[in-house]
């Protein structure tokens, strides 16, 4: 099941429709109407219907797609760490950088 990530958001002013991501439309976000270009101001104790319409709808998506990942995430192969496909040990690989400790040109103090 694909979840859509857009909302829509009913402008106050002009009375039109617009999509917004599901993960911007929070307490606190603003957004500028496209068509009227008023100022919509997403706040939990607002009393336009409208916004909190907006932010329930945005709450549902944002589940929704938490959900669809988690049921993802379950379905890939785990390899435990230091083993590969075979079932053969193997040693983890590091990245240079966190081979060595930090080391200071000769002739340079440290304080």
């Amino acid at each position: 099941m694909a979840v859509d990530a857009a909302v829509p958001i009913r402008c106050s002013g002009c009375k039109s429709t617009f999509r917004d991501k599901a993960r911007r439309v929070l307490s606190g976000y603003s957004r500028q109407c496209p068509t009227c270009e008023c100022m919509i101001f997403f706040e939990d104790g607002s009393p336009n219907k409208d916004i909190h319409e907006a932010l329930r709808e945005a709450a549902r998506v944002r589940k929704a797609l938490r959900q669809e990942e988690a049921e993802k995430i379950p379905s890939r192969s785990v390899v435990p760490a230091g083993q590969t496909d075979d079932g053969t040990d193997q040693a983890p690989a590091y990245s240079r950088r966190h081979m060595h400790r930090r080391s200071f040109p000769t002739g340079r103090a440290r304080s």
